[in-house]
């Protein structure tokens, strides 16, 4: 398989370096999407390559993206994984989960995954994630009908001045298309 690697060209939101690693790399990347779909109780054979068997079946997984967050305040601003599709093509699917794994431990203040518009019977200000490694989350960008979750909007604060920040994503498509 081959890694991609690309520094991120919007610095209005976002500030970090990422690589997409295929499922096929290796059996650690084969074992990260066997668990995710075990943790979301999908078939396994869903989040695999599937265009060249039939074309009116697709793979429902991105490629995994690593990010990696430098220490000295890189961030991401708020936002959305949900993709909106344009008019003509609205009944194609779109990102209706993500995964994020992390993959170090941030010791001090910063680099926590923030849900700004989420809340808790305890906290209606917005929820945070600290990183630690072997730690992960999952939350849907879909509403059971189909539109937003509002509460999905999520960004990653900026990284303190000594520690830096790794994750993963897994992005999920809807599985559902006719």
């Amino acid at each position: 398989g081959t890694i991609a690697q690309r520094k991120t060209q919007d610095t209005s939101t976002r500030s970090s370096t990422n690589a997409w690693l295929p499922r096929e790399l290796s059996v650690t990347t084969e074992a990260i999407y066997e668990r995710a779909a075990s943790v979301m109780r999908l078939d396994p054979t869903l989040l695999a390559k599937r265009h060249d068997e039939n074309p009116r079946q697709h793979s429902i997984a991105e490629a995994l993206q690593v990010v990696h967050y430098n220490a000295g305040g890189e961030e991401y601003q708020p936002h959305h994984d949900f993709v909106v599709p344009p008019v003509a093509h609205r009944y194609q699917p779109t990102r209706f989960a993500t995964l994020l794994l992390y993959l170090n431990t941030v010791e001090g203040e910063g680099a926590e995954t923030i849900f700004p518009r989420a809340m808790t019977k305890d906290k209606a200000e917005g929820i945070s994630v600290r990183p630690k490694q072997g730690r992960a989350v999952l939350f849907y960008n879909m509403l059971p009908d189909g539109n937003v979750d509002e509460l999905s909007q999520h960004g990653s604060s900026p990284t303190n001045e000594r520690e830096e920040k790794w994750l993963a994503n897994l992005w999920v498509w809807d599985p559902i298309i006719d």
